[in-house]
């Protein structure tokens, strides 16, 4: 249950964690005491409250995940841990049930199953768990009805006698259920590669609207340099008349106008990094479209240990994130973003501050949006971090959102 739930000890409560660790114990010490107390027979037919429940209850403290979602994964935890309690039976009737190999046979099938679970089945659940919203609830019945019939036929009281009464009966409703698990498995497989493929259409569709905007960048400043490089003796000409007639101040003037001319219809170069003034001269050209001021300070070396499109990514939608609460705000003065992007030591940090007006509704420490089309920004943004293995944090305070990655 551990791997299916990808617990993050390092974002886990300490008194949560207190607390998880007290009830594990109470669970032990009292289980004990059952058994030894009162024998196996009321150890197994109390199972479910003395180990089942406090487990629950321990990985839903610790865990990130509520309701039907962890339900689910405690209940699928019944239907991998199977074949290592079914397993032992299987060989022992090949063995006249030697209790040295069962448990040898019992062993290895733990550690495959936790090869299985780890490799195989977990990145999946992992890939649902943050992906998939609903159809939780309908998805426990099948392992919820596993484990009553479990209990319900005393499967939990493994006895040599009690399984060759029932073998066939297990195997059958094991076949059936694990039958289902394949189909569930898949949904989660195309859960996957469907946010995959969306990420992927993302990153596509954000490098081309930039490179777009780059180009439009480009062409208005060719189209200026050719109309400056057609009038330069108009203005050369007005120049000189001005000095001739000792106006230097106009002079002075005309030239400065012209120099913040030709600077404003040129190319910005934000840093040393093309890739990162592509995507910063198109989203400074849309925040300006809107009338949104925008300060960067950016030093990107030219070459970085960095994926383009993962960059694409963080920068674009942190700034389109920005500019989105921008609009919202009434005070024209207050419209500003300011971005950050220093790469020291194969290491990136990029910080974007922001006003914004309203609430901000949190989950997981992750911003989300009930508006169609917002929301899978940070999504895509938290992705590309934890990726990398690095730090990210969306935090509010006195009304300005911060974004803060290292990777």
């Amino acid at each position: 249950m551990y791997m299916l739930i990808n617990v993050n000890f390092k974002k886990v409560n300490k008194l949560n964690l207190i607390l998880a660790l007290f009830i594990f114990a109470f669970s032990l010490i009292l289980s004990s005491f059952v058994a030894y107390k009162y024998g196996r027979e009321a150890f197994t037919t109390y199972f479910p409250m003395l180990v089942q429940l406090p487990i629950f209850v321990v990985f839903y403290t610790i865990s990130k995940y509520r309701g039907a979602k962890i339900l689910f994964v405690f209940l699928s935890t019944f239907i991998f841990s199977s074949p290592v309690l079914w397993s032992p039976f299987i060989v022992g009737a090949f063995v006249n049930y030697s209790l040295k190999v069962m448990m040898l046979a019992s062993l290895i099938t733990y550690f495959v199953m936790l090869l299985l679970v780890y490799k195989y089945i977990a990145p999946l659940f992992h890939y649902a768990l943050e992906n998939l919203q609903s159809n939780w609830l309908s998805l426990c019945s099948l392992p919820l009805l596993y484990s009553l019939l479990s209990y319900l036929t005393n499967h939990y009281n493994n006895t040599i006698a009690g399984w060759q009464e029932t073998a066939y009966f297990r195997i059958l409703i094991l076949a059936i259920i694990y039958s289902s698990y394949m189909i569930i498995l898949m949904l989660f497989k195309q859960t996957r590669d469907h946010f995959v493929l969306k990420n992927e259409q993302t990153i596509l569709t954000l490098q081309m609207d930039s490179m777009k905007q780059y180009l439009s960048v480009l062409e208005n400043s060719h189209e200026m340099a050719v109309i400056y490089r057609h009038d330069l003796r108009h203005h050369l000409q007005y120049i000189n008349t001005c000095i001739l007639q000792s106006n230097f101040q106009e002079s002075s003037k005309y030239i400065k106008n012209i120099c913040s001319e030709i600077q404003e219809s040129g190319v910005v170069l934000y840093c040393e990094n093309n890739d990162t003034n592509m995507i910063l001269s198109a989203y400074v050209t849309k925040a300006k479209n809107k009338e949104i001021k925008i300060n960067i300070d950016a030093i990107i070396p030219k070459s970085i240990s960095f994926a383009t499109t993962d960059l694409c990514v963080i920068l674009s939608n942190g700034i389109e994130n920005a500019i989105y609460a921008c609009e919202k705000i009434i005070d024209s003065k207050k419209k500003e973003i300011n971005l950050t992007c220093h790469f020291k030591k194969d290491k990136m940090f990029i910080q974007i501050t922001n006003p914004y007006q309203g609430d901000i509704e949190f989950n997981n420490d992750i911003p989300i949006s009930n508006v169609d089309g917002h929301g899978t920004g940070t999504i895509s943004i938290v992705k590309i971090v934890t990726k990398y293995q690095g730090i990210y944090s969306f935090e509010t305070k006195g009304n300005i959102f911060t974004l803060s990655v290292i990777v």
